[in-house]
């Protein structure tokens, strides 16, 4: 991987500083009284690591990348900052139930801003990342698509840039929605899709709106793996949990397809479970996988080349249980 020249150097240190000081706002939410923070189980945030940016090895920068996604990155930040100085400035609001039709407002509004999918769950503390806390447990899971044809041209600019905007477009959107659940007298706090407070994938998992592949996103039934995943927490708490294992099928289909894992240009995704102190389960290498990304645009092959991001989810499902069912009778007759 080719060393930062100078002036790469500057711009970096540059984003650096302007990233550090996001996130030392996150941090500064653990030291706020009766807001949640993580458990011993809980992950720490690793990426994106603000002290790695000056060697070039944890962003996919240079010149052209950066002049094609420097102002969503500039404007992922500064939504990042405002996300967190807003929950610091409303503080607890009074309401804490929703009548049905509030809370279809509430949902249509999100529509109207771009926000695809919503789902709720509570948040179980070890989904909350090391030095951050939450404000409140109930959470909207918010997901916004990213385009196909762009995603389906991985690695390129295209793609490249399609993932920033959808970080930046979702981020704007989780404020919008989080400011106007305030304005109806709820306490919210919004997170954003770029790094964020918690872990996103398991916590939309959880909310029963897709299942984790291998390659360590979510699947869901309208997008695949092609969507970016952000949250807003809220006292409301009587929301209608849709948390459910409908979706839970899609583990063994990834153990029958490993396509994700076959595909990967680095080899970074693996077969057998890496398991962390946390206990979490993860099959990314990412020893391999971060210089790839960084040298290759993001890379997003991985998302490309996942079957859900180009196939119908319910003919997938169809004929994963039709085999299945033929697999156990053959089972029966030997």
């Amino acid at each position: 991987m080719p060393k930062p020249n100078f002036l790469e150097k500057i711009a970096l240190f540059a984003i650096k500083h302007k990233v550090q000081a996001w996130f030392n706002l996150e941090k500064s939410l653990v030291q706020i009284d009766n807001y949640i923070v993580s458990s011993d189980l809980s992950p720490a945030k690793t990426w994106p690591n603000p002290d790695k940016f000056t060697q070039g090895g944890e962003i996919p920068f240079s010149f052209e990348n950066i002049s094609v996604i420097g102002k969503y990155l500039k404007s992922s930040i500064k939504n990042g900052e405002y996300s967190i100085k807003s929950a610091l400035k409303h503080g607890i609001m009074p309401k804490t139930t929703i009548t049905d039709e509030a809370l279809e407002d509430i949902k249509e509004y999100a529509k109207s801003i771009g926000i695809d999918k919503i789902g709720f769950t509570k948040i179980p503390t070890k989904f909350i990342f090391k030095e951050r806390a939450i404000q409140y447990d109930n959470a909207m899971v918010l997901i916004m698509e990213m385009d196909k044809e762009s995603i389906s041209k991985a690695p390129s600019i295209d793609t490249f840039r399609t993932v920033f905007q959808t970080y930046d477009a979702l981020g704007i959107a989780a404020n919008k929605l989080c400011a106007y659940m305030q304005e109806k007298g709820f306490g919210a706090q919004a997170s954003h899709p770029l790094g964020g407070l918690v872990l996103y994938p398991p916590l939309a998992q959880k909310a029963g709106l897709g299942w984790l592949g291998k390659h360590g996103l979510l699947i869901t039934p309208e997008f695949g793996a092609r969507q970016r995943i952000s949250a807003i927490f809220t006292n409301i708490s009587n929301l209608p949990f849709t948390d459910n294992m409908d979706h839970e099928w899609i583990g063994g289909f990834c153990d029958s397809c490993n396509k994700c894992i076959r595909t990967c240009p680095p080899h970074a995704i693996l077969d057998k479970p890496i398991i962390h102190e946390s206990l979490r389960k993860t099959h990314i290498d990412r020893s391999k996988c971060l210089p790839y990304f960084v040298e290759n645009k993001g890379c997003s092959v991985c998302l490309k080349d996942c079957v859900f991001s180009s196939h119908n989810y319910y003919k997938l499902k169809g004929s994963f249980e039709k085999n299945k069912v033929l697999d156990s009778n053959m089972s029966i007759i030997a």
